[in-house]
């Protein structure tokens, strides 16, 4: 991933009694360590600013080094002026008050006043500036900025590597699946993400040039090493061997971040093979792939990745068991090994092709869990959170589990209200989900761009219209 580029600047106002230069040094200091921890590059601003020119000059000096997110700290109380400068630079912005350095006696730095001025102003006063404008209260090493910055971070290092990703479609959409159309030009005004389109064809000429690669052997091995036992055929687990170099050519001559793939109806019959278990293969190699030519389900994907460093995959919700209040999250096989639990997987054949190899069928593990789905038609977002179940129940074969303590952004709903906010709303038949609750992190990240999270609709008897967001 790309680092997100911070830099901190500090206002002055050398009337006020407080330690400014102390507060701002301290920052400074403790920033360099967060640098390190979240992986960001920091460039500090030394001298504190305390006239509009100072201002001007940091400006300019940050818009050329091609900063991301710079912080206004208020080490002092400062002229509202000195703000004004910063809304001409492309860098996101944040105000940051400190506690007083004294309890009693002339006030030392009145920090949170200045952030009070400069939030309004950004807001109400701007002349046109319409970014939103993150605050940040506490001393550099207090809980309170921690849990605010880390957020920020990790959302505005997400952002900035999803501007620079493609997802490459691989084939047309797959037939009757309208709900995963796309507008390319939208997704690429939302969230910088480029669609390439190739077709089957491509595919198809890898698959055929890796028929005498060296490496299946290896990969053949890999993949039967991976699971806990087999049931598909060798000769089915060497064509996946096969995709899956296939689509490692593909993905390295395109500079993929993420790959959608047609994987039915014509590949199972041209070549003979299902695809599950490669797909599954890739997203824990460290490329995100989706699977039935969904783009939005990849960009969901993708910025789950990106906002939590951890494999993502995408599936369908398949049943619903009201006496549990759960809801059961299934697909054909198509995982990474880590999201199985301890009893693995098997290499089976696929459940609607009894002869056809090459899916991962297993009981997901139990834990902690987020789903998103993006919707660039409305610049919405469908974000829930719960747990994958380690009881012992029936499963259909692919790798599936029930999802039980469900939340809609962070608010607790009953599996009759999810799905009737899913279906009122119509929203698409694949989540991305991964394997931890990251609801803050994601509505920070839908706050900078300004896209709309979702609000449970309860269940009622009568027809209920969705809530269209615009």
């Amino acid at each position: 991933m790309d680092k997100l580029k911070v830099a901190l600047a500090g206002t002055f106002r050398p009337i006020f009694k407080g330690d400014m230069k102390s507060v701002l040094n301290q920052s400074i200091e403790a920033l360099k360590k967060k640098s390190i921890e979240l992986g960001f590059d920091f460039t500090p601003i030394h001298k504190g600013m305390e006239t509009l020119s100072d201002a001007e000059s940091v400006a300019k000096q940050l818009e050329a080094e091609n900063i991301d997110l710079i912080i206004i700290q208020n080490s002092s109380f400062a002229d509202g002026d000195m703000i004004l400068p910063f809304f001409s630079t492309s860098a996101r912005l944040a105000i940051w008050a400190v506690e007083e350095t004294t309890v009693s006696g002339p006030l030392p730095l009145n920090s949170f006043c200045a952030t009070n001025l400069y939030m309004s102003i950004t807001a109400r006063f701007s002349d046109g500036y319409n970014k939103p404008v993150k605050w940040f209260y506490g001393n550099a090493g207090s809980d309170d900025f921690a849990k605010r910055f880390d957020i920020t971070i990790r959302s505005l290092s997400a952002i900035k590597n999803l501007k620079r990703s493609k997802v490459l479609l691989i084939g047309d959409l797959v037939p009757g699946y309208h709900d995963v159309k796309f507008d390319a030009e939208k997704l690429k005004k939302i969230f910088g993400v480029t669609v390439e389109k190739i077709s089957l064809s491509e595919f198809y000429e890898e698959y055929e040039n890796a028929l005498n690669n060296k490496e299946v052997a290896i990969k053949t091995k890999e993949i039967t090493a991976e699971a806990e036992g087999i049931d598909a055929a060798l000769p089915d687990i060497s064509k996946a061997a096969r995709a899956e170099i296939a689509f490692q050519k593909i993905i390295a001559k395109h500079q993929a971040s993420a790959i959608t793939f047609r994987c039915w109806p014509e590949v199972p019959g041209k070549i003979g093979l299902m695809v599950c278990s490669t797909i599954g293969r890739l997203n824990q190699n460290s490329i995100v792939a989706a699977t039935e030519t969904d783009v939005l389900g990849a960009v969901s994907m993708l910025t789950l990745k990106y906002l939590s460093s951890r494999e993502t995959v995408l599936m369908d919700l398949s049943a619903w068991d009201k006496k549990s209040d759960s809801v059961y999250i299934w697909h054909c096989g198509n995982i990474p090994k880590n999201w199985f639990d301890n009893s693995r997987f098997r290499l089976a054949n696929h459940f609607n092709r009894n002869t056809i190899g090459v899916v991962r069928e297993g009981k997901m593990k139990s834990g902690d869990v987020t789903a998103l789905r993006f919707q660039e038609s409305d610049l919405s977002a469908f974000l829930v959170s719960g747990n994958f179940s380690d009881k012992n129940s029936p499963m259909y074969k692919g790798c599936s589990s029930w999802m039980n303590n469900l939340k809609m952004n962070g608010k607790n709903i009953s599996s009759e209200d999810f799905m009737n906010t899913l279906l009122v709303n119509g929203i698409p038949h694949h989540l991305a989900y991964v394997d931890k609750d990251i609801t803050d992190d994601v509505n920070e990240l839908c706050a900078w761009l300004d896209v709309k999270i979702i609000e449970p609709i309860q269940y009622k008897d009568y027809l209920q219209k969705p809530l269209r967001v615009i």
